[in-house]
């Protein structure tokens, strides 16, 4: 898959203002992964979910399981493009971009 570059987000997009930059930033063919409080942007109903739904098609949204469970997010409700991942699939998912970028 050699896509150029994953953005990796931490941070709770209501806490921070890296979710907002980071999505104003994203390229198509990118990804973005979404980690610890950042799960929070999975939310349903919220701004953080309606500004992620319109990133182009081709950005990937990946998000750890762990970290959605450890949330109480209800799987069901996440959108249909958002595929979860373990801790193996982010360090593989790491592996197959050319960049990693923190948030």
């Amino acid at each position: 898959m050699s896509a150029t570059l994953i953005h990796l987000l931490r941070h709770a997009p209501q806490d921070d203002t890296h979710f907002a930059s980071s999505l104003r930033v994203i390229g198509p063919q990118q990804g973005l992964l979404l980690i610890e409080d950042a799960v929070y942007a999975l939310l349903p109903h919220t701004s953080a979910i309606n500004a992620m739904q319109l990133l182009p098609a081709s950005v990937k949204l990946f998000a750890l399981e762990s970290d959605v469970l450890a949330r109480g997010l209800a799987i069901d409700d996440l959108p249909p493009r958002v595929k979860l991942i373990d801790y193996p699939g982010m360090v593989e998912l790491c592996t197959q971009y050319d960049k990693v970028m923190s948030w």
